[in-house]
Formats: C-alpha cells, sequence, structure tokens
C-alpha cells in the first residue's frame, strides 16, 4: 500500500464505519496503522470503534495517542471525553470536552457532551449555558432540545421544559426519549394514536418500542384508564428485563452476609472510629418511599444542602475493599478495616461531600440503596445521621414498576423481582434496627403526608438544628431534583399518591402473593 493511498482509505474506512459495518472499518483503519503506525487519524477511528463496543479503557488510550500525534484536532477531544464518561471519568470528560471547544468555540456536539457531562456532576446550571450554545449553534439539534429540557424539569422550569421536548419533536416526530420526557409533564390523550402508530413502524428499535411504551403507559395513567396503562408499562418492563441481570437469589445471599458479617459485635470497639463530623446526612429506603420529600423538606432549612442521589459511597464501599490483601470479597473483608482505613475514606467522602456546599451545616446524600450499605456508613462514621423512609409496600413496589429508572434499579422490571428485594430489604433494615437501636429515624411516608409539621419539626430536631418555618414550604426551594418525584416536589404536600397500587389491584397477583408469604 502506497502512503498517497491513506486519504482514500480512509474514506472507505468510515463509509464502512457509517454503515455499521464495523469489522470492515477496522480491518481497514489497522491496515493503515501497519503501514503508517502512529497515524493520528486511524488511532482515532480505531478509538471510536471500541468506545462503540464497550470498551473504553481501549478508546482511551487509542485516542490520547491521536491526540499526541496531532493535538490540534477538536473531533479528537470530543470523542475522548465520550470515552471517559463511559468510564465515568466525568472530570477528564469535560477536560477534553473543554479541550475541543478551546480549539474550536462553536462545536455545538461539545457543547451537547458538556451539558451532558456537568449534568451528571450535578452542576445543572452550568448545563444550561451549554445546551443553550448548542441550540444557538444548531437550532434542529433535536437531541439538545431534548436534554435541555430534562435539565430545565430538574430545575423546576417546567414550562420551558415542555417547550423544548415539544421542538425535539417537532424536528424528529419519532423521538422516544422526547415523549417518555414529554408525558411525565404533559400527558394528552391526543399523543396516545400518534405514538401506537409509531410503534407499527417496521424498523423501530427495541428500545424505542420500550420508550413508547412507558409514555403510552403515562398518558393512560394520567386518564385513568388503569388496565390499559399497565399492559404498556408490562411491555416496556418485558424488554428491560431481558436485558438485566438481577438474580433475586444472588441478591437474597449478599444480604444474608451483610448481616452476618455487620453484626452487633463487629462494631463493638469501632464507637470512635473513622470521622465524628456531622455534615453528612444520609436518607435511605427503597425507591418511590418519599426519600426526596424528605430531602426537599430538610434542604429548604438555611443550614442543609440537599445533593440528591450521589455515588460517591458506592465508589468509597470498593475503594476500602481494594486496600486488604485478601482473597475475602466485600463484605467478609470488612473486619480487617482499621481506624486508620476508615478515618482516610470517611475524610475523603466528607471532602467530596463538601464541594456540593462550603458553607452548610448538613449536606444529604439521598441514594436510596444505601440502605444497603450502613455497615459501611456506621464505619465510617459511628454516629451518623440515617434518614430510613418508610411507605406502604404495595405503593412502593407497584410505582417502581410503574417508573422509568434511566440506571440501576434492575429488579425494577418484574414484579416478583420487585417483591422478593422489597422483602430483602424490609428484613435488611430491621437487622439495622437490632444493631443501631435507635440511631436511625424512621420516616412513614404517610404519617409525613398526614401529619407534615410534626414530621418535619422531629426531622429537624433528629439533626441537630432549630425549627425554620421553611421547611413547610419546601415545595417552593428551588433547589435542582433529579429523581423521579421532582414534578411532585414542586407542589404543596398531597395525599393523592397514598393507596395508588388500588388502580392497578387487579395485575398485581404476582406482587401480592410474595409479599404475602403465598409464594414457596
Amino acid at each position: 500500500m502506497r502512503t498517497g493511498s491513506i486519504p482514500q482509505l480512509i474514506k472507505i474506512g468510515i463509509a464502512h464505519h457509517q454503515a455499521g459495518r464495523l469489522n470492515q472499518a477496522e480491518s481497514i483503519y489497522q491496515s493503515i496503522l501497519k503501514e503508517q503506525p502512529g497515524h493520528p487519524d486511524a488511532l482515532h477511528l480505531l478509538g471510536v470503534i471500541a468506545h462503540q463496543v464497550g470498551k473504553s479503557e481501549i478508546a482511551v488510550d487509542l485516542i490520547e495517542k491521536a491526540i499526541r500525534k496531532d493535538p490540534a484536532v477538536p473531533d479528537f477531544y470530543n470523542n475522548c471525553g465520550e470515552a471517559y464518561r463511559a468510564l465515568h471519568d466525568i472530570d477528564s470528560a469535560i477536560t477534553h470536552y473543554e479541550q475541543a471547544l478551546a480549539i474550536n468555540p462553536d462545536y455545538a456536539e461539545a457543547h451537547y457532551n458538556s451539558g451532558i457531562a456537568l449534568e451528571e456532576l450535578g452542576r445543572h446550571e452550568e448545563a444550561v449555558g451549554h445546551y443553550e450554545r448548542a441550540l444557538t449553534i444548531k437550532p434542529d439539534y433535536a437531541e439538545a432540545h431534548n436534554n435541555f429540557g430534562v435539565v430545565l424539569k430538574v430545575l423546576g422550569r417546567h414550562q420551558e421544559a415542555i417547550a423544548h421536548f415539544e421542538q425535539a419533536l417537532a424536528i424528529k416526530p419519532d423521538y422516544a426519549d422526547a415523549y417518555g420526557n414529554l408525558t411525565l409533564i404533559k400527558p394528552k390523550r391526543g399523543q396516545v394514536s400518534v405514538i401506537e402508530k409509531l410503534l407499527t413502524g417496521t424498523s423501530v428499535s427495541e428500545k424505542d418500542t420500550m420508550l413508547y411504551h412507558y409514555a403510552l403507559g403515562n398518558i393512560l395513567d394520567d386518564t385513568r384508564s388503569y388496565s390499559r396503562a399497565f399492559q404498556h408499562y408490562l411491555k416496556a418492563n418485558a424488554l428491560r428485563r431481558r436485558t438485566s441481570t438481577f438474580d433475586s437469589q444472588r441478591h437474597s445471599l449478599l444480604v444474608d452476609r451483610l448481616m452476618a458479617v455487620f453484626s452487633k459485635s463487629f462494631f463493638q470497639g469501632k464507637t470512635a472510629y473513622g470521622s465524628d463530623s456531622e455534615l453528612p446526612v444520609f436518607i435511605v429506603g427503597m425507591p418511590r418511599s418519599g426519600t426526596t420529600l424528605v430531602e426537599q423538606i430538610v434542604s429548604s432549612h438555611p443550614q442543609v444542602h440537599g445533593a440528591g442521589e450521589l455515588a460517591s459511597l458506592g465508589r468509597t464501599e470498593k475503594a476500602i475493599t481494594k486496600q486488604f490483601e485478601t482473597s475475602d470479597p466485600y463484605p467478609e473483608c470488612m473486619p480487617l478495616c482499621t481506624d486508620s482505613v476508615a478515618l482516610e475514606y470517611s475524610m475523603g467522602y466528607v471532602e467530596e461531600l463538601a464541594n456540593h456546599s462550603r458553607s452548610a451545616d448538613r449536606i444529604t446524600d439521598k441514594m436510596p440503596s444505601n440502605f444497603l450499605r450502613i455497615g459501611v456508613i456506621k464505619t465510617l462514621f459511628p454516629r451518623a445521621r440515617i434518614i430510613h423512609c418508610q411507605r406502604n409496600a404495595l405503593d412502593i413496589c407497584t410505582s417502581i414498576f410503574l417508573s422509568y429508572f434511566v440506571r440501576g434499579n434492575e429488579y425494577s422490571f418484574d414484579l416478583t423481582d420487585i417483591g422478593s428485594y422489597y422483602l430483602d430489604y424490609e428484613r435488611l433494615m430491621a437487622h439495622w434496627s437490632s444493631v443501631f437501636s435507635s440511631q436511625i429515624f424512621d420516616v412513614q411516608y404517610e404519617e409525613l403526608v398526614m401529619n407534615q409539621e410534626s414530621i418535619s419539626r422531629q426531622l429537624i430536631e433528629y439533626l441537630g438544628l432549630e425549627w425554620d418555618e421553611r421547611c413547610l414550604d419546601f415545595h417552593k426551594n428551588k433547589r435542582a431534583v433529579q429523581t423521579a418525584s421532582n414534578l411532585q416536589v414542586r407542589k404543596p404536600i398531597y395525599d393523592s399518591s397514598i393507596d395508588r397500587w388500588k388502580h392497578y389491584e387487579k395485575h398485581l397477583d404476582p406482587l401480592i402473593a410474595i409479599l404475602s408469604g403465598d409464594v414457596p
């Protein structure tokens, strides 16, 4: 192969690449590198393929090499940023998007990707600026309209969000993501026939099919056509269950192991471990149990900052485990945790938490699944404040089944799995309560709804703070709320969500059976 033919081969490779013929494209890029090792375009495009097939670490390595060969190409930085984001290294991703924009300030895709990354860090106001810039450069950018709408919804700017979802659909009428987002805020009966027609298309992807069914479920639930709504939620969840790796028996065994390791005897002699900081407040429970409402109430206090659902504790748990030279997995390795290790990681967590607010006296981490990590929490923070949100089991489990979770919660796609997970949650929380006695503050959702001021005052007292009347006007709190409850907490407290499960009662036999113990 002559060197002069490389540009033509790049074009051919890109044609295969864009047509989805990744093997042929990869073969061409590799042949270029044999002829000219270090060719930046070939390295970059091989990296893009690696990212597309889920090998993002390889993608980063290849594209970083391309950048070193030719540091003036904005696409290299943008695509390397995408690979870093797939690896959950959001800071590195943002750095690369910034480098792309330094070269080309009008790079709409890099502004869009910056917006997504900043969302993931909870920096929503900064994300707004990037989406606005992307749409100024490229007004017909449907994906930017949709994601901008998501950020505006998180910020409580619902009418603006609706306008961007509708604009996304005007540009791209079959945009399933936009339908899913729009029908959560503004479901309309007239949308049903449009989405049903889209479902009959010959080339509808499985993901789009799933999102269309969720959207139809949202509309029909709003119009009280509950049986029809349930059939669409059922179809959406069945599609998601195909790729779920959740194993209820394996999860039950994990709960057994957590209870065995984190016993009362485990914590004897550890009351002075870790940090005595009063900054962290952990809000735990099942999804849809009222965790967002509780965080909204307490974060309306001027001395409390609501940081939302943080992945920090999960990363801390994994990092601690790697400290020990043992073949024992987590949690069996935790008896090896020393005071110095606990102090190191507790201070690291506190510093990460403080990045969300340098003035607050309390900062909430309301990742619901942290109920699985109360053993780690109490190892790092023996005096930690933990708020446990409870709600009617059938309301929780039904609401989970009817909700679209973008990531995680893989047990949520099947009624039996949800019931099994709930029972494991219930017995684990009973274990934590027996180990830590009255140290965990239980909030019953129904009691909070019926006795808002009384329970709110108890919450603030538990946090060691003076009462503030603003906690009663939590719906006026302008903080970003990323969870599925971000619409509800913008309204004064209401009781219409209590016993919502009864709308779907005749469809819930598998769930009712497992919760009542009728399943062997």
